[in-house]
């Protein structure tokens, strides 16, 4: 483990041959003073944090969104060094004593924490009859129970018909994508060629979604009423060519709140999409195209109104494809009792 020490060391080598006025070395003595007492001041900022998934992730989006955001740095030759250019020596030391003070985790108290109660306010459509305890039950909002549920496919891509809303506003509904070319209740919707449906009529139009990628959801005409479709797995198919969870479902930052049955609500917008969606979209794998039994449903609250959903069965979600994110549930736990 790296100490102060070797610190010491380092920095020593780094600056051997440059001169400094006597501003600069009180100045840095005294920098030097404060970096010693950032183990004390670190043990006493960490206490009471828990060891969990979530924060090991909050810490890996920190540091990958400051990595991608960080310009590419030049080396500068100097025959004498000023204080602004020393930060960047004393940043490095401050992160490597935080890094280190953390343990990897290992150091951090195990304090007790209190889980709230789901917030109030949000109109569930998942939730349906929440239980005594407040807790959402599981609800699936995607329509139909037999093994050809309402379905559009376009050319491979399939889209299943979601309970809720039961209209999309036309406000909501931007450029046509394209029209259904046959109506059919026959198995050939496994066709990937073509676009099929056995609940839109042929010649319907199929709308994007404003704000929405068209690998997520669309919209279109049933009895009358504008539903709304959500990409899902069919017949052994799901993602095409390279396609990713971030493709099939794109909303990180459109998240109004997050619903996970038998756990809670989360209606903290920053947590949701910063945290749990992005969670999902850069660690989720795909475990295969095929369905399962799922006992929860994660429901997707976006800011236009619309709702969107997976299901979930042990830390794997279930929409296009299986995606699975271990330690996702227990994330979700753990930004429930923040």
């Amino acid at each position: 483990m790296i100490q102060l020490e070797s610190l010491r060391q380092t920095a020593d080598e780094m600056l051997s041959g440059i001169h400094a006025g006597e501003e600069l070395k009180r100045r840095v003595l005294f920098e030097a003073q404060a970096v010693e007492k950032l183990p004390q001041v670190a043990d006493e900022m960490l206490s009471g944090l828990t060891k969990t998934p979530a924060l090991r992730h909050r810490i890996l989006v920190a540091y990958e969104r400051k990595t991608r955001t960080g310009r590419r740095m030049e080396p500068v030759r100097v025959s004498h060094i000023t204080f602004a250019r020393m930060a960047p020596v004393m940043s490095m030391a401050l992160v490597l004593i935080l890094v280190i003070g953390m343990g990897a985790f290992g150091g951090l108290s195990s304090g007790g924490v209190t889980v709230n109660a789901p917030m109030a306010g949000i109109s569930s459509y998942a939730s349906g009859t929440a239980a005594t305890d407040g807790v959402p039950e599981f609800v699936s909002l995607f329509a139909g129970e037999s093994a050809n549920p309402p379905l559009i496919c376009i050319n491979g891509r399939y889209y299943r018909m979601m309970t809720a809303p039961s209209a999309v506003s036309s406000a909501l509904l931007d450029s046509p994508l394209a029209e259904v070319q046959t109506y059919t209740e026959e198995p050939s919707l496994a066709s990937p060629a073509g676009i099929f449906s056995n609940v839109v009529k042929t010649g319907t139009p199929i709308y994007t979604i404003a704000g929405l990628s068209s690998k997520t959801a669309v919209a279109a005409e049933v009895d009358g009423a504008m539903r709304l479709f959500q990409r899902v797995s069919y017949a052994g198919s799901a993602t095409l060519g390279t396609e990713m969870f971030q493709d099939t479902m794109n909303v990180v930052g459109q998240v109004a709140a997050l619903e996970l049955s038998g756990v809670g609500v989360i209606t903290d917008e920053a947590v949701a999409n910063d945290v749990l969606m992005y969670m999902l979209t850069e660690f989720a794998t795909y475990a295969g195209a095929d369905a399962a039994d799922a006992t929860q449903s994660l429901t997707i609250y976006l800011d236009n109104g619309l709702t969107l959903q997976l299901l979930v069965q042990d830390d794997v979600c279930y929409g296009c494809g299986a995606w699975s994110c271990p330690g996702f549930t227990e994330s979700f736990r753990a930004e429930m009792a923040q």
